[in-house]
């Protein structure tokens, strides 16, 4: 788990592209298709850590995250795999500027 997120690292697809890392491809995201007003805004749970419930302090919440925000223990489901066949670049290095996008 990083510390950091200035450190974390994503990989190059077949394409030659970066791997964006967010939620909606991470091992933690479980998106919520239960409820529909949910579903329609593309969210879902982080299963990473849960939070205590105040009345009964059993650790059993999750919190609610969008599918496209990224935290620092985000993790690709074939991280290990990726690391043995492609090259690596910081993900800040790989993220472009709005003025860079045409």
């Amino acid at each position: 788990m990083m510390d950091n997120i200035e450190e974390l690292e994503t990989y190059f697809n077949r394409n030659g592209f970066p791997i964006m890392r967010r939620c909606k491809n991470c091992i933690f995201y479980k998106a919520e298709e239960q409820i529909e007003e949910l579903a329609l805004l593309s969210m879902g749970h982080c299963t990473i850590k849960s939070l205590y419930f105040a009345f009964t302090l059993v650790p059993n919440v999750y919190p609610y995250t969008k599918e496209f925000f990224l935290c620092e223990n985000h993790k690709l489901a074939n991280e290990n795999k990726l690391a043995e066949v492609s090259d690596k670049i910081k993900l800040k290095d790989a993220i472009k500027k709005k003025s860079d996008i045409r």
